[in-house]
């Protein structure tokens, strides 16, 4: 993956992930049935692997992010009853993860995320800065996952969160989660370094 100007690497969100298995196995298994005998997703479980949401196709609360549809519909030739929110567009400042994104100590910002349910689900928002990981393992080893940092955030959680920017130099991450109250949930992260 892409990283930013200061080594942060940066995660596709939710929705491009599950793109990207319909994608591959459109293409790399699909056309030569005839030759394959199965396809299986290693389900690598829950953890914080540079993010707590890299590897993992359900949230640590449980729930199923949009790769659980894909499979769903690659397997059974159908789609879920109940989809998982869409995650179209994801904003800091107007800026995606690919921007490296500089914010001034204790200034605030706002971001957006724009998304859509295939079910007409009413949508719930959840918002967290961490701090970047810096306990970063190999080939699965346990990294411990950093505190969100509290009471940055104003508001209700919605679409759009107002924020005001850690007050300590560094590296940081927001992340934002779009829950359908059905089970469901779509996820995006963006990196961000605070300087003055």
């Amino acid at each position: 993956m892409p990283k930013t100007e200061w080594e942060a690497p940066i995660e596709l969100n939710s929705s491009a992930k599950a793109d990207a298995y319909l994608e591959r196995y459109q293409k790399a298994i699909e056309p030569y049935k005839d030759q394959c005998i199965g396809s299986y997703v290693f389900l690598w479980g829950q953890k914080q692997e540079r993010t707590p949401t890299w590897y993992g196709i359900f949230l640590e609360s449980g729930e199923e992010t949009e790769s659980v549809d894909v499979m769903h519909y690659i397997w059974n030739g159908q789609w879920p009853e109940n989809r998982t929110p869409r995650l179209d567009s994801f904003l800091l400042e107007g800026k995606t993860a690919y921007d490296n994104v500089y914010l001034e100590p204790g200034k605030m910002y706002s971001a957006q995320v724009a998304s859509t349910d295939p079910d007409g689900d009413a949508l719930a928002y959840k918002w967290e800065i961490m701090p970047e990981s810096k306990d970063l393992g190999d080939g699965g080893d346990f990294e411990s996952t950093p505190e969100a940092i509290p009471g940055l955030f104003e508001g209700e959680p919605a679409a759009e969160a107002p924020f005001k920017a850690p007050a300590e130099s560094g590296a940081y991450r927001l992340f934002v989660y779009v829950f359908d109250g059905k089970g469901h949930a779509a996820h995006a992260n963006i990196p961000f370094f605070v300087k003055e």
